[in-house]
């Protein structure tokens, strides 16, 4: 078997990528150079920005970005409590400009994180409806509700 027919059948079925284009988009998103990554996955660095162009290791790429995103909110939100703790303390110091600007940052970072998504019904009645243009004999825009897929989307959350 010839390498480009060995490498179509090493492809993942949830990505349409190799185990070596997954690792390769893992080590991009983690912050390593291309050169970084064509050396740790064996390949010329050329191949590494051939992968690149390909939507589905673009895709795969945003996605481990993604998760790396997450795992940043994630761990911020549970620093939350220790950064007031330390802000705390540090209301004791002499530097005023030092405090004030430790407890902004901190502060502002938690308030930036978007936590509006509480109800789960209304979320999924809100991914269940779409906005239709509105024809000539109507004025306005107008919605339209699949609730077909609002009760399958409720079952599936074990809300009915």
């Amino acid at each position: 078997m010839d390498k480009t027919q060995q490498n179509l059948t090493n492809l993942t079925l949830v990505t349409g990528l190799t185990p070596q284009q997954e690792q390769a988009a893992m080590l991009l998103a983690s912050g390593e150079s291309v050169t970084e990554v064509a050396d740790k996955v064996n390949v010329n660095r050329a191949t590494i920005y051939i992968w690149q162009q390909k939507i589905n290791f673009q895709c795969f790429f945003n996605q481990q970005c993604q998760i790396i995103q997450d795992n940043i909110r994630n761990g911020l939100c549970g620093l939350y409590a220790d950064a007031l703790q330390a802000v705390r303390s540090s209301l004791q110091s002499k530097n005023e400009a030092l405090r004030l600007k430790a407890a902004m940052y901190v502060i502002g970072k938690v308030e930036m994180i978007d936590v509006s998504r509480q109800d789960p019904e209304a979320e999924i009645r809100k991914a269940c409806t779409s906005i239709e243009e509105a024809g000539w004999d109507l004025l306005k825009p107008y919605e339209i509700f699949d609730k077909d897929k609002y009760n399958e989307l409720m079952k599936e959350n074990g809300l009915m």
